[in-house]
């Protein structure tokens, strides 16, 4: 069977590879988002419940919140997320 030129497996392939693309993306974090944000508070002491509001789908405004006020860059903050 082929899709829009694609084998099956080739389309497969293709939506593996978006699915990752996407969750790689996103915020992958342990625990609630009111643990996590505690643990950065404790931290980071300048960082106010403003920096840290999470809205779901809303990843990278928070991370540019939080870029702007702790000068990381968004792929280490998410790191240090990920990691909490």
């Amino acid at each position: 069977m082929r899709v829009h030129g694609l084998s099956s497996h080739e389309a497969s392939d293709l939506s593996c590879a978006c699915e990752t693309f996407i969750t790689m993306n996103k915020l992958q974090f342990k625990g609630s988002w009111n643990e996590v944000k505690g643990k950065l508070k404790q931290k980071y002491g300048q960082l106010t419940d403003n920096d840290l509001t999470f809205a779901e789908g809303k990843d990278e405004e928070l991370l540019g919140r939080l870029q702007k006020t702790l000068g990381k860059s968004k792929e280490d903050l998410r790191r240090e997320i990920e990691n909490l």
